[in-house]
C-alpha cells in the first residue's frame, strides 16, 4: 500500500494484481481497486512486491510480457534472478 500512494503522489496510476487478496477486502480496507486479470503489453513499469508462487511461475518472461516494449521490471522481494529485472530493492 505504500508504494502504490507514494507512486500516486508522482501522479502515476497504478494497478494492482494479486491473485491472493480479496477485491473487496482491499476496495474497502485501503480504496484499492485489484485487476484480475492485467492486460499484456499495457504497462510502462511493473513491480514485483510480493512473492507468491504465481509470480515465481510466471517467471520473468511472463511478468515482462503485461509491460509495453520497452517497460521497467523491478523486483522488491527477489523473486526473480537479479540478470533477469532492472532493479532490485
Amino acid at each position: 500500500i505504500d508504494i502504490i500512494r507514494e507512486l500516486n503522489t508522482y501522479g502515476v496510476n497504478v494497478d494492482v494484481h494479486d491473485p491472493w487478496v480479496d477485491p473487496e477486502e482491499a476496495l474497502s480496507e485501503y480504496g484499492v481497486e485489484i485487476v484480475a486479470d492485467p492486460q499484456t503489453g499495457a504497462y510502462d513499469g511493473v513491480i514485483v512486491a510480493v512473492a507468491h508462487r504465481q509470480f515465481r511461475e510466471l517467471g520473468a518472461k511472463g511478468i515482462r510480457g503485461f509491460g509495453k516494449p520497452p517497460s521497467v521490471l523491478y523486483d522488491i522481494k527477489y523473486v526473480l534472478s537479479a540478470e533477469d529485472v532492472d532493479d532490485r530493492l
